[in-house]
């Protein structure tokens, strides 16, 4: 298979023209763009393209609502918004005591004073949640009844399990609770992640594929230390974390915290959280520590290569940390910036797994003058090899620690700095080979009023992988450039250092034309860039082709065999608490901030479930809601997911056993609708994907109209379950939501089948979807929305997903989508929503519930219908984009955004549900990375 001749991506107000030259097999990457004051709309014409027919015109909706738009956006920001996104920035006066203020214009140049001071999401090291929360557990009484019979079927699985609850799908007696301190996760996609606390700490590994240990708070070895010398004296040496100054007042801690606790108790931990200023723009962030009894300022700026359309830096293991030191004292000061590690991940399960080696290395490459320390260790039985290296600069100075404790009171490496400066004569060898730590560290002398940089990597070298069942090895996709030996580490860490000004470049050029777009509110910004840290963190899995798969996977079709072969296979699971990979229901949602941003990827996916369609396992298993046994894979459907990371996916998918999704309604037709989008959009009518998928996408619509059409009027029913995406939340008969994406469904498949010449199935087709909206018009439309379903109980609760179908076809074309529904009871049905889903919801500062009743009180009948589901917000805000409410859309996602960002702590960590209080489900979540199918919309109108 070669590349499209021309991919020209029309998804993004951040980027031009993305195309493929003849000798180029991925995307170009172009930032040029008019200045924004220039335009003559509110949001200038969306890059067309070669103007061919998926070329959508939006002008008309976006110019009549030019005012409302900078109304809105002039009211939030004189409102509540303004006090999370000031445009201001901190300066002190010459006492150093008093804060003052000035003036920063957001459209001067992007440097790291401003970027400190102006965008991203903000955050003092003390700062707490005002609406705290716990994960859901708690069903009112009647739902309790309702559910028992499954509950203690589950009950039964769970104990089967107990002593191997981690390979559960879904380990619903045991969600991970929240910790409100995340910020921007290290690396890039697809190669393991390590979570970072605002206030200074490292957290939440995910080296393993598809798993995250969330529960791991911090790693006391893992630190920043700070040292200052004055006159040869030692004046300050503090650990730059405020983490252990919070669990200090926590009275009662578990014997094992208090075990841990006593690890490096020679060093100070207890640095003022008042003094921290933070700021996340992924996949950067900005740590700000002020030294007040110095004078002294340190900035870090934390750097991961992940770059739109750039498939080699994304997909590295590292992250660079750049410091900023500014000494504003009257005297000259000796400063050292010491970096340390240890072996495993935090996990007590491996952090004595296996003999660990280090060595120090020096590498002079491009006139890099580069220290480093390796520790080779093992994790889950997989080699990984950890780098720390800094960069000598002139005047400056590098040590290093080859071996030191990290179980033992560590005072023999802190006694070295606060006695030299440096890391030369540690004698702490009398410990176990199985936990070691090493450490780096910078020293320079500062002079009086004068500033300078110290740089580190950070680098995880695991090319090898396997999941849970340790069926096959695995390389990881930077091995593709790297190599896996273990002298490949540095290259590695030589390629971070030369590149990682050009990353910095490349990053800003994709993010300023939306940081500096005056027609975004500053939160939307942080939103949008933000939530794009389920790339990384997202447990995702970016893994190179191998022959021998299909030795287990026989499924896999020569045209798929292509694409992973360019791109690589890409996964990632549905939530930190549900393993499953490539949950497609969900994916559906989150699928525009990966066709926007690495459509090759999103291509990987969508050929991957290709060859799922047809292929079918007979072994059955127990499914637990229903209480029955059936095979875990039926032909002619979608499945669910490709599989649990915890045992073997991709060998064993069709993970989820809460429902047999042989007979849910939405996967086939999510796949259809995507699988246009990829040929039509994302590839420019790509006859060759077409032919590869159009016989599964007809066979995918048969099943519809021969099994799930029951009285042949062209509309499919659901049967009394709970058989889409609303997994615990029934529908019976005609449904909005099923019947919407039925219709968009059966409207991309009439132009499929044209395209393939297939004029018998384009004429059968149009028939039956011209009989299907009439179903659906009839049956569900009451004049003001579209019913929820035909059943007594819901028929009226106002859905805010009902017409999901409707959306996502608007996103590939306008004229597309009013074909199939009237625009007129589009735009009556989704301002109800705006005024009962959302303004009746907790004071409309919410975004959207998903079911409430016409008399304005939420649908508590069901489970998840009094839920606010983030990912579908953010999908309902981009509908009312599409027919030119963008006041009312931005309205409803500012709501979701400060709620998990400002107010519950829940930001790099997104939920999937949250309740009016008390409660959030399923945190670090893959549907609300449908954030970008907003600017999807709004950027359709962006002039180039």
């Amino acid at each position: 298979m070669t590349p499209p001749k021309n991919v020209l991506l029309n998804t993004s107000n951040s980027f031009s023209s993305y195309t493929t030259s003849s000798d180029e097999k991925s995307m170009c990457f172009d930032g040029t763009f008019t200045n924004v004051s220039e335009r003559e709309d509110v949001l200038p014409k969306h890059l067309d393209g070669f103007k061919h027919k998926n070329s959508i015109n939006t002008s008309n909706i976006i110019t009549n609502n030019h005012s409302s738009l900078e109304n809105f956006i002039k009211d939030k920001k004189e409102h509540s918004m303004t006090n999370h996104y000031p445009k201001e920035k901190y300066i002190e006066d010459d006492s150093n005591k008093n804060i003052m203020y000035k003036n920063c214009d957001s459209t001067n140049s992007l440097s790291l004073e401003s970027y400190i001071n102006t965008y991203g999401w903000i955050a003092k090291g003390s700062k707490k949640p005002i609406d705290n929360r716990l994960p859901f557990q708690r069903p009112p009484l009647i739902h309790c009844v309702k559910q028992l019979p499954f509950a203690l079927r589950y009950l039964g699985y769970w104990i089967k399990n107990y002593k191997r609850r981690e390979t559960l799908f879904i380990n619903g007696f045991e969600p991970y609770f929240h910790h409100p301190y995340y910020g921007v996760p290290l690396g890039g996609i697809g190669s393991g992640s390590i979570g970072r606390d605002f206030r200074g700490g490292f957290c939440k590994f995910s080296l393993r594929p598809g798993i995250v240990e969330q529960k791991v708070k911090f790693i006391k070895a893992n630190q920043f230390i700070l040292s200052i010398k004055k006159d040869g004296n030692t004046i300050y040496q503090k650990v730059l974390s405020a983490v252990m100054t919070m669990n200090k007042k926590k009275k009662k801690l578990k014997n094992s915290i208090k075990k841990r606790n006593d690890y490096l108790s020679s060093w100070e931990f207890n640095f003022p959280e008042d003094d921290i200023e933070y700021r996340g723009l992924y996949p950067r962030s900005w740590t700000k520590y002020n030294v007040k009894e110095c004078n002294v300022i340190v900035t870090c700026k934390q750097t991961s290569p992940v770059i739109p359309h750039d498939y080699k830096n994304s997909s590295l293991p590292t992250s660079i940390f750049e410091f900023e030191v500014e000494n504003n004292s009257n005297d000259d000061l000796d400063i050292s910036i010491t970096f340390t590690w240890r072996n495993g991940t935090g996990n007590i399960k491996w952090n004595k797994e296996g003999i660990c080696e280090t060595k120090s290395l020096n590498i002079n490459d491009h006139d890099n003058n580069i220290k480093s320390v390796i520790l080779k260790n093992s994790i889950c039985g997989m080699n990984c090899i950890y780098g720390l290296s800094g960069i000598k600069k002139e005047n400056q100075d590098i040590s290093i620690c080859e071996k030191f404790n990290p179980s033992g009171d560590g005072y023999n490496l802190w006694n070295e700095l606060k006695n030299n400066g440096k890391l030369e004569k540690i004698a702490d060898n009398n410990f176990n080979n199985n936990e070691i730590g090493v450490g780096i560290c910078i020293s320079e002398n500062i002079k009086s009023f004068s500033k300078t940089f110290y740089t580190f990597n950070l680098l995880w070298h695991m090319p090898l992988i396997y999941f849970g069942n340790k069926k096959r090895l695995m390389k990881r996709r930077y091995t593709r450039y790297f190599g896996c030996d273990d002298e490949a580490i540095k290259d590695l860490i030589s390629y971070s250092f030369l590149n990682y000004p050009n990353w910095t470049k490349e990053i800003e050029k994709w993010q300023n034309p939306i940081l500096t777009n005056k027609d975004y509110p500053d939160w939307f910004k942080s939103a949008l860039i933000n939530e794009l840290y389920y790339l990384t963190d997202g447990g995702s899995i970016w893994i190179e082709y191998d022959d021998e798969w299909k030795k287990n996977e026989p499924s896999i079709s020569e045209y798929t065999e292509n694409v992973l072969k360019e791109y690589g296979r890409f996964g990632y699971i549905e939530s930190w608490d549900y393993k499953m990979v490539n949950t497609y229901d969900v994916h559906f949602y989150a699928s525009f901030a990966i066709a926007t941003l690495f459509p090759y990827l999103e291509h990987s996916i969508v050929s991957d479930f290709g060859d799922q369609v047809n292929r079918s396992e007979h072994k059955l298993t127990k499914y637990y809601m229903e209480n029955v046994k059936a095979p875990i894979k039926t032909p002619q459907r979608l499945p669910h997911d490709l599989g649990n990371p915890a045992i073997e996916p991709y060998i064993k998918s069709n993970c989820y056993v809460m429902h047999d999704t042989a007979h849910w309604k939405d996967l086939n037709l999510k796949y259809v609708l995507t699988a246009y989008r990829n040929y039509y959009t994302l590839r420019n009518n790509d006859m060759e994907f077409l032919r590869f998928v159009y016989p599964k996408v007809k066979s995918l619509i048969e099943v519809g109209i021969t099994e799930w059409d029951t009285n042949n009027d062209g509309m499919i029913e659901n049967f009394g379950a709970a058989d889409q995406t609303y997994d615990a939340w029934k529908m019976v008969g005609c449904s909005s939501y099923c019947g919407s994406l039925w219709l968009s469904a059966l409207r991309v498949s009439i132009e499929m089948a044209k395209d393939m010449g297939d004029i018998e199935t384009e004429k059968r087709y149009i028939d039956i979807l011209g009989k299907a909206k009439n179903v659906f018009n009839n049956k569900l439309w009451n004049g003001k929305y579209y019913n929820f379903d035909e059943s007594r109980l819901s028929s009226k609760t106002i859905m805010a997903d009902q017409l999901a179908g409707y959306w996502f076809l608007y996103s590939i074309s306008k004229d597309l989508a009013n074909s199939i529904l009237p625009f007129d009871r589009v735009h009556s049905s989704l301002i109800t929503v705006y005024n009962f889903n959302c303004k009746k919801f907790n004071n409309g500062n919410m975004g959207v519930v998903n079911g409430m009743k016409p008399n304005g009180k939420v649908d508590t009948d069901h489970i998840q219908a009094d839920e606010m589901w983030t990912g579908i917000t953010y999908a309902v805000a981009s509908s009312l984009i599409q027919v030119g409410e963008i006041e009312k859309g931005f309205e409803i996602a500012y709501g979701c955004y400060n709620t998990c960002y400002n107010n519950t702590g829940l930001q790099y960590q997104t939920p999937e549900a949250l309740y009016s209080k008390n409660f959030y489900r399923a945190i670090g979540y893959m549907r609300p990375l449908s954030i970008w199918s907003m600017n999807w919309e709004l950027s359709k109108n962006q002039k180039i």
